[in-house]
C-alpha cells in the first residue's frame, strides 16, 4: 500500500499541529521574556483601560492612552529612583560580606560553647553542605591547627580543656568560613548578572509597553485578522489550537494578576517592617521580596535569608529574631488573608503538590519553570486531564473563565 501524506496528516493532525506550535515556541525562546512581558502588561492594561473608560467616560482609546502614560511614568520613576538604589545597595551588600561572615562565626561559636549537645547535629548538617574540595581543605587546615596545639604540653586538666575548646572554636570558624566562601563566591558572580538583569529588565519593560500598547490600540482589527484564519489554509490550526490557547492565557493571566496583587502587598508590608526595624538595604531587599513573591511556597524561604543576614550584621541576634517575627507575621497575613481571598480561587493546589511542581519545573525550565510551572500545571490538571481540584459542582464553569 502506497504511503499517503494526506492520510498521514488526517490521522495525526492533532499531534502534528501541537508539535509545530511547540517548535515555533522553541525557535522564539530568545524573545520569550519580551513576549511574556507584553502579554502580562496587556492583560493588566485592558481592565484598567475599561475602568477608566467607564468611570471617567473617556473614549476607549483615550482611556488606554491614560493608562499607558501612568505605566510609562511608573517605569520612568523606577528607572530614575529604584534602579540606582538597588545597584548601590547590592554593591554595598557584597562589600559587607566580610562583616556578615564575622558575625556568623561569633554566633556559631557562642552556640557551640553554650549548647554543645544541640550544636553537634547542627555542625554535622553544615559539614554536609560543603563540597568535597572545600571539605578536604578544611580538614587539612584543621589538622595543622590540631598538631600545633598538641605540640604544646598541657600543664593541667584546665589547660587541656582550654586546648580542646580552642580546637572546637577553630573548627567552627573554619566551617563557617568554608561555607561562607562558597556562598560569597556565588553571590559575587551573581551580583553583576543581577545588576545587568535590572537594567535589561527596564529596557525590556519599555519595549513591552510599546508593543502591548500597539496591540491593544488596534485590538479589534487584530482580532478580525486572527478570526480570518478560520477560512484560510490554516483553518485546522485555528480550530485545534485557538480555544485551548485562549483558555491557557486566561489561566496564566489571572494567576499572575492575583499573584501580583499579593506580591505588591507583601513588598509594601515588608518595606514598612524594614523601616520600622531600621534594617538597611531597603531597596534591594524589597525588590527581592517582590520577585520571590511570584514563586509559590519557596519564595518565602528564598527572600527571608538575605533579610535575616542583613539584620544579623546590622543589629545582631536580637534584630535578626525581630526580622524573622516580622516575616512570619507578614506571611501569616498572606496565608490566612490574601491567599484565600485573592489567589485561592485561581490556583487551588495542595502545597505538597506545589512543591513537587516547582522542583520539577525548575530543573526542567529554570526560572521560567518557577514562575509559570504552577499555573501551567493547574491548567493541565483542570482543563486537559479534567482532574477535580476543588469542591465545585461538575456543572459549574471552570475557574479562570471569568473575564478579567
Amino acid at each position: 500500500m502506497a504511503f499517503s501524506l494526506d492520510q498521514f496528516y488526517r490521522l495525526n493532525r492533532k499531534a502534528l499541529i501541537w508539535l509545530a506550535l511547540a517548535v515555533v515556541l522553541w525557535l522564539l525562546r530568545d524573545f520569550f521574556g519580551l513576549v511574556f512581558l507584553t502579554f502580562v502588561i496587556a492583560f493588566f492594561a485592558m481592565p484598567a483601560a475599561r475602568w477608566v473608560h467607564e468611570r471617567l467616560r473617556l473614549p476607549y482609546r483615550a482611556a488606554l492612552v491614560v493608562v499607558y502614560l501612568l505605566f510609562l511614568g511608573a517605569l520612568a520613576g523606577f528607572g530614575r529612583f529604584v534602579t540606582p538604589n538597588v545597584v548601590n545597595e547590592g554593591t554595598r551588600l557584597v562589600a559587607n560580606l566580610g562583616a556578615i561572615q564575622q558575625r556568623l562565626i561569633e554566633l556559631d561559636q557562642r552556640f557551640a560553647t553554650e549548647y554543645p549537645a544541640l550544636h553537634q547535629p547542627f555542625s554535622g548538617y553544615l559539614r554536609s553542605l560543603l563540597d568535597s574540595q572545600a571539605a578536604q581543605q578544611m580538614h587539612e587546615r584543621l589538622t595543622e591547627q590540631r598538631l600545633a596545639l598538641e605540640a604544646e604540653p598541657a600543664a593541667d586538666d584546665a589547660a587541656a580543656e582550654r586546648r580542646r575548646r580552642e580546637l572546637l572554636l577553630a573548627e567552627e570558624k573554619l566551617l563557617i568560613e568554608a561555607l561562607f566562601r562558597e556562598q560569597a563566591e556565588r553571590l559575587r558572580k551573581l551580583t553583576p548578572r543581577f545588576i545587568n538583569f535590572v537594567y535589561q529588565a527596564t529596557a525590556t519593560m519599555a519595549l513591552a509597553l510599546l508593543f502591548s500598547f500597539l496591540i491593544l490600540i488596534d485590538l479589534e482589527r487584530l482580532q478580525r485578522l486572527v478570526r480570518a484564519l478560520q477560512g484560510s489554509r490554516l483553518h485546522d490550526v485555528y480550530a485545534e489550537a485557538a480555544g485551548p490557547l485562549v483558555r491557557f492565557t486566561q489561566v496564566i493571566g489571572q494567576g499572575l494578576r492575583a499573584q501580583a496583587m499579593i506580591a505588591l502587598t507583601n513588598t509594601v508590608l515588608t518595606l514598612l517592617g524594614l523601616l520600622l526595624l531600621g534594617i538597611p538595604s531597603i531597596a534591594v531587599l524589597s525588590m527581592i521580596v517582590f520577585v520571590c513573591s511570584f514563586i509559590p511556597v519557596l519564595g518565602v524561604f528564598i527572600s527571608t535569608v538575605p533579610i535575616v543576614l542583613v539584620a544579623l550584621n546590622t543589629g545582631g541576634v536580637e534584630l535578626a529574631v525581630w526580622s524573622v517575627v516580622m516575616i512570619v507575621a507578614i506571611h501569616a497575613v498572606e496565608a490566612y488573608g490574601l491567599n484565600p481571598l485573592i489567589y485561592g480561587r485561581t490556583l487551588q493546589l495542595n502545597p505538597v503538590l506545589t512543591l513537587i511542581i516547582l522542583f520539577i519545573a525548575y530543573h526542567a525550565f529554570g526560572i521560567w519553570g518557577m514562575l509559570l510551572g504552577v499555573p501551567t500545571a493547574r491548567y493541565l490538571l483542570s482543563d486537559v486531564l479534567r482532574v477535580a481540584l476543588d469542591e465545585r459542582r461538575p456543572d459549574e464553569e471552570p475557574i479562570g473563565t471569568a473575564s478579567g
